[in-house]
């Protein structure tokens, strides 16, 4: 039990925080409405969430990437942390602030539809 508690600390603490923080915040601007709107205002059609995210997430871990002057063996963090924010995100942040904000799921615009 001591070594799986270890190796699970070891993966936690090897993840790039400030990466999985700010490109949580970064998606959740992208994704407002107002900006999905004007994004489909401008070029007439319209991007599922999912894809949103995963194409702000390559971009921004590119970007990362060579401003921090990474190696190659800093990709795989980077590719952890995506994960790990994915799944933060969807199932610990959001659940979360549902519950105690008791915040209920908008509807699809029209252009989501």
């Amino acid at each position: 039990m001591t070594e799986i508690i270890t190796q699970l600390s070891n993966y936690i603490s090897n993840l790039d925080w400030a990466y999985i923080f700010t490109f949580i915040l970064i998606s959740y601007g992208f994704n407002s409405e107002y900006v999905t709107a004007l994004f489909f205002k401008i070029f007439r059609f319209k991007i599922a969430t999912r894809y949103r995210v995963l194409i702000i997430g390559v971009l921004y871990g590119t970007a990362i990437y060579f401003i921090r002057d990474y190696t190659a063996n800093n990709i795989e963090v980077l590719l952890q942390s995506f994960v790990f924010a994915l799944v933060f995100h969807k199932l610990l942040v959001q659940k979360t602030i549902r519950y105690f904000f008791q915040i209920k799921v908008p509807k699809p615009t029209q252009y989501e539809n």
